[in-house]
């Protein structure tokens, strides 16, 4: 009986399962074509986005180490001198060769003492390890103390001679900003004879005219010298020259002094120099090129933001900065002149502020409540210390600048013009340099022009003719100055302003558009704009988690780029 009814039991449950496929096949079936696509799509895409979320998060490991080397060799370092042990050491009229001997009895390294060494040692040291205690004794009393793996070897306080090394390019760079206002008058002057050549033969006269400088005339007749003459005017010019080079061999010199056989040999393109003197002055001499080359190989990032404010009508006087840096708040620096604080939006005319921020971006929407905010250029460059950057962003184009006739006389005359073509610059330039303190403090010398280049006509009169000469017109605005600021500050200048007239006009629809009776229904009017230049200038001193930083900004403008959370 039990067993009929477990099989009726099998049997319905076959009958179940065989109702169930029945209705979920035509389902699977029936599902269309479209959806299949859209999930197909959908799990491509979510591989797609995992992909690139792996690749912004995961740094190849080449590159981490790489970026990381200076850290770990710092932090080993640390560990190295966290480790070794310290001890006191006491001695009173010690031979040498006894006292270091003694010193390394107890410790992992062994100590060699050349045969001429000589002295006496007295020593007082409390809680020092190996290497300071050496370096106690090596200062104080001459001995050359060397250290090679685990051995130290001691030589005498004798002359000797050592060659130390120098990273750094053996070049001679100089550069030059200048800025120069100069008002010009004309002055003329008579009875000028030159430039002329006689063959009294063939009675040939040869003359030579410039039309924008001087005229020469041979056989006695008077000639006109026209040009211009400075009068008056301020020009400021800043010089930087580097031969590194040139100078080491003397102050490597200095340091060491003269006589009893000191030498130095100086080799720029091996970077090496060859020092022959007693421990202590090469000591000297070594510590001076570590400075030295510390101090070449700071490196600074400077980034700009070149924007042109066109003002609105309430501040045709120029961007108040009275306002922007009330907006900003406690993060703007002040100026100090002599002795007192000066508010930086009472400055008036070229100015420069600093203020504690990491990007641009807040201070051009602060110019944007002011007028209509344009960015001319956003450059970007590396400079070392103390050595200038220039970028340069713009065209040129040839215009004239002299014109000249040559004019022979004989059987026949003949005049040959001569043009002079000189190029102008058009566009955005800036030079920086940086001078980097120990303490992360940059000095700049900041030096920004926008120049603009047109062409115009200009009617020269000489010797009752007229001549209509295209000459180049140039619209400047520049400005030179130094400024401080600490490391990730933005530096701004302003007060570089510029009218300009813009012809408007308003018509009436489809009326204006008739020849001739259109003018009626327009309106026409000439509207005054004054724009200003801002520059914007942030220097980031490169450490050693500066290109850690530079990384993360990277890896989170890769975020944005992928839309990646």
């Amino acid at each position: 009986m039990k067993a009929i009814v477990a099989q009726k039991q099998f049997r319905l449950i076959q009958s179940m399962v065989l109702c169930a496929s029945i209705f979920v096949l035509p389902a699977c079936v029936s599902k269309p074509p479209e959806e299949l696509a859209q999930q197909t799509d959908e799990a491509l895409s979510n591989n797609t986005r995992a992909a690139r979320e792996r690749s912004v998060r995961e740094v190849p490991a080449d590159v981490r180490a790489q970026l990381r080397q200076g850290i770990d060799l710092q932090q080993s370092s640390v560990r190295q001198l966290l480790e070794e042990p310290r001890f006191s050491i006491q001695a009173r009229d010690m031979a040498a060769s006894d006292f270091f001997a003694q010193l390394t009895a107890e410790t992992p390294y062994s100590v060699v003492v050349h045969p001429d060494v000589r002295g006496a040692i007295t020593v007082n040291l409390r809680d020092v390890t190996l290497q300071e205690a050496l370096n106690v004794v090596q200062d104080i009393f001459g001995y050359d103390i060397r250290k090679e793996g685990r051995i130290y070897r001691v030589f005498p306080a004798g002359l000797r001679t050592e060659t130390l090394s120098l990273n750094y390019l053996s070049l001679r760079r100089q550069g030059i900003s200048q800025t120069q206002i100069t008002s010009g008058g004309v002055a003329a002057q008579g009875t000028n004879n030159q430039g002329g050549i006689n063959n009294s033969r063939q009675n040939n006269n040869y003359s030579g005219s410039d039309l924008l400088g001087n005229q020469g005339i041979q056989n006695g007749q008077s000639g006109a010298n026209i040009g211009t003459t400075g009068q008056s005017g301020s020009s400021i010019s800043t010089t930087n020259e580097t031969d590194f080079w040139k100078e080491l061999e003397s102050i490597l010199q200095g340091i060491i002094g003269e006589g009893n056989g000191r030498q130095v040999v100086v080799s720029p393109q091996a970077g090496l120099a060859t020092v022959r003197a007693f421990p202590a002055e090469i000591r000297a001499a070594r510590d001076f090129l570590s400075s030295a080359e510390a101090s070449l190989q700071r490196q600074v990032v400077l980034e700009a933001r070149i924007v042109e404010v066109e003002l609105n009508e309430q501040y045709q006087q120029g961007v108040d900065w009275s306002r922007i840096t009330s907006d900003i708040g406690s993060g703007v620096t002040e100026f100090s002149f002599s002795g007192s604080s000066v508010d930086a939006g009472s400055l008036g005319g070229v100015m420069g502020i600093t203020f504690n921020n990491q990007t641009f971006s807040g201070m051009v929407e602060l110019l944007s409540t002011q007028g209509q905010v344009q960015v001319l250029s956003s450059p970007r460059v590396t400079a070392t210390n103390n050595q200038k950057a220039v970028i340069k962003i713009g065209e040129d184009e040839y215009f004239v600048t002299d014109v000249s006739t040559t004019t022979v006389t004989g059987t026949a005359t003949t005049s040959t013009p001569n043009i002079q073509l000189t190029p102008f610059f058009s566009g955005i330039a800036l030079d920086v340099t940086p001078q980097i303190g120990e303490n992360g403090d940059i000095t700049l010398h900041i030096h920004p022009s926008v120049t603009e280049t047109t062409e115009q006509e200009k009617i020269v009169s000489l010797n009752d003719q007229t001549y209509s000469l295209p000459l180049a017109r140039s619209n400047i605005r520049e400005s030179d100055t130094i400024i401080r600021a600490r490391d990730g500050e933005v530096v701004i200048i302003g007060g570089l302003m510029q009218t300009e007239y813009v012809d408007d006009s308003s018509s009436v629809p489809l009326l204006g558009d008739i020849p001739f009776l259109g003018e009626l229904f327009t309106n026409r009017r000439q509207r005054e704009t004054k724009k200003e230049l801002v520059i914007m200038l942030r220097p980031t001193v490169v450490g050693v988690d500066t290109w850690d930083t530079e990384l993360e900004r990277s890896r989170e403008l890769l975020r944005r780029w992928y839309n990646v959370e």
